[in-house]
């Protein structure tokens, strides 16, 4: 989070209310100007989610972004049929199209204003034409059943149409079903709880939640045991997903999209233990993938381990797309693999570390990361443009004070593994890594198979380091 998170209220904007043309069809808000969707010749409701046009920040000045610092982007879901074509129409004239990300290797075939492909199996993309502002976003989910019994006094059942939930909270054992063609208008909490799950396939909206009525999109606290799975999160107020002080919690094929505000990150690991993000989908305005140890937190739980992310797409707007800290209350944080990530556009850094306060961030894998291409358009810190020269940069491990830090101490970083990091695009800037002093160092940092556009890089000359480095080894 590269901002102060603070509180203030704030009356949300809802991306149907700033449409002017369209097919409501039967789910309660206009349709997509941009885009329409047919799968295997079935026409497929596109999704409108406000996004920010330009990476344009500022520490909270009493009022929201502007909004000619967005844009309307769309948004499909539809199930995985194999052998169906994907059939997209739209009324601007094609000059190029993009999938990304571009590994996944789906191959568009462009026919006047018409794009078709297959997808070979479930998984979440954007399809850019003409470049990556107002952008279709493509979420193909697993053919899955899911069973539910509405009457049961456990489920918070929401069928399909326009609910005004507010804020949804949830025991121990309970469920909160959304299910496909639902919209879902507000956040849910849970606290103290155990056993609870977050499924279905509609979509949880916090577009009129005021900013600091209520904590994030979907808040746990001392949660053990939650699955959350197949939904989208649409226009976070604050920080999108939150478990802090949590334990074994898993989120599955979750998709956020619409994230503008400020603050928006998308989902903020504090303080937590064995916590699993997998298949899903991440757009935010700010950090994408954050894990933090906080000052209130660290009462409640002092170390952080056993967190997995893996085979997730994540672009964001401004800031970090995996960052540990900048808040960094823990004795430890520890044993964290990230595998088989993409990520179709950044800003600042892909893979960040600031190690503001006391922890020892150690024992962390990065494996199989595809990074494409960063953005720096417009950049800008409240009224004053920002120098981008050094963003765009894969790899960033550092130990010093920031704004966040409430430890008087630092920590170390120590045993950072980075396996098959693949950056393809435009001007990438050079790793980062940076010691705080003789005892507090970054340490062993093992690099294999690094590479920038194609070009494997094996040594130090791509490295900026100062004298508290310690035994980088490259492979």
């Amino acid at each position: 989070m590269y901002l102060k998170y603070v509180l203030i209220v704030f009356l949300g904007i809802s991306v149907a209310c700033c449409a002017d043309k369209g097919d409501s069809g039967n789910v309660g808000e206009l349709s997509s100007e941009n885009f329409k969707v047919e799968v295997g010749g079935e026409s497929v409701f596109v999704y409108q989610a406000r996004v920010s046009k330009y990476p344009i920040n500022q520490n909270w000045p009493g009022y929201q972004r502007p909004l000619e610092q967005t844009e309307i982007a769309s948004f499909a879901s539809f199930d995985y049929e194999a052998g169906k074509t994907v059939r997209i129409t739209t009324e601007q004239k094609i000059e190029s199209c993009d999938i990304r990300p571009k590994e996944f290797g789906i191959i568009p075939e462009v026919k006047g204003n018409t794009i078709e492909f297959v997808v070979t199996n479930p998984c979440q993309f954007v399809v850019e034409v003409n470049g990556h502002h107002k952008a279709l976003h493509l979420f193909v989910n697993p053919k899955e059943q899911i069973q539910v019994d509405k009457e049961d006094s456990r489920i918070h059942y929401y069928g399909p149409g326009v609910h005004e939930a507010g804020v949804i909270n949830v025991k121990s054992d309970e469920t909160v079903y959304i299910d496909e063609g639902a919209i879902v208008y507000g956040v849910i909490r849970s606290e103290n709880t155990s056993n609870i799950k977050v499924i279905g396939k509609g979509i949880l909206d916090a577009s009129r939640i005021a900013r600091g009525a209520a904590p994030h999109m979907i808040s746990l606290h001392k949660v053990r045991n939650a699955y959350i799975g197949g939904i989208i999160l649409r226009d976070a107020h604050e920080w999108g997903v939150v478990p802090s002080c949590c334990d074994q919690i898993t989120f599955d094929n979750i998709k956020l999209i619409g994230f503008w505000r400020y603050n928006s990150d998308g989902i903020d690991i504090v303080n937590s233990n064995n916590i699993v993000i997998k298949n899903s989908f991440i757009r935010a305005f700010d950090d994408n993938i954050a894990i933090k140890g906080l000052q209130w937190a660290y009462e409640e739980q002092q170390t952080i381990k056993g967190i997995r992310v893996d085979n997730c797409v994540l672009w964001n707007d401004w800031g970090k797309i995996f960052e540990f800290g900048a808040e960094t209350v823990a004795d430890t944080i520890q044993d964290v693999v990230i595998s088989n990530c993409y990520v179709p556009h950044f800003t600042m850094v892909a893979m960040d570390m600031q190690n503001g306060d006391r922890g020892h961030i150690e024992n962390v894998v990065f494996n199989n990361i595809s990074i494409e291409e960063p953005i720096r358009e417009r950049a800008m810190l409240g009224n004053t443009p920002m120098d981008t020269k050094d963003w765009g940069r894969a790899i960033s491990l550092g130990i010093y004070g920031t704004q966040w830090s409430s430890d008087a101490t630092r920590g170390s970083i120590d045993n950072i593994q980075f396996r098959n990091i693949r950056c393809t695009g435009s001007s990438f800037s050079c790793i980062e890594l940076k010691g705080y002093d003789e005892k507090h160092q970054v340490s062993n940092v093992y690099i294999k198979d690094y590479f920038v556009n194609g070009t494997k890089i094996t040594g130090d000359e791509d490295v900026q380091k100062n004298n508290f480095v310690t035994n980088v080894v490259w492979e």
